[in-house]
């Protein structure tokens, strides 16, 4: 499908499946490579065949919901800086969870916060077994910990009374 040549706005729009800084580097350094094989294979001599690489899923997502088409210099180049300006200005949040969350419980986070927080934020995943359940969330600026040990932590008294109470019965 053809497209017309344009350049992303600023406010580009990622697919939920790019979620993190490192899917954003990922992303760069493949486009990076294909537009380097796009640039090399003009340079030869016309009728040698010539084996297009394959584009992986998350870069043809990305190129799809911004209506743009990686065979076309202007289109990748635009991607590229895109790409560049997100990495270096896009909100992150870090979650650290107990255990491994489900992609399908990660995209409704990715996609809640993209809709009620900013449209490019990208969400950077860690693992922290100690906190239970529940998970930490950090930005920049503030922490929250929505963990089951925090939780236990704030209400340590009322727990301690309530077995109290239910030894004395």
């Amino acid at each position: 499908m053809e497209s017309n040549s344009r350049e992303i706005p600023a406010k580009g729009l990622l697919p939920t499946l790019v979620v993190s800084p490192a899917d954003v580097i990922d992303l760069r350094r493949e486009l990076g490579g294909l537009d380097e094989f796009m640039r090399q294979a003009a340079l030869r001599r016309s009728g040698q065949a010539l084996a297009l690489p394959k584009v992986g899923h998350l870069l043809g997502e990305l190129a799809t919901v911004n209506n743009l088409n990686l065979l076309k210099q202007t289109d990748r180049k635009d991607l590229i800086q895109f790409l560049s300006d997100l990495k270096g200005s896009a909100p992150v949040v870090h979650m650290s969870f107990a255990a491994d969350p489900s992609s399908a419980f990660m995209s409704k986070i990715i996609n809640w916060f993209r809709n009620n927080v900013h449209p490019q934020v990208l969400v950077q995943i860690g693992l922290q077994p100690s906190i239970g359940a529940g998970c930490m969330l950090r930005t920049r600026n503030k922490s929250f910990d929505f963990s089951l040990r925090k939780r236990f932590l704030d209400n340590r008294q009322l727990l301690l009374d309530k077995l109290a109470e239910d030894r004395s019965k």
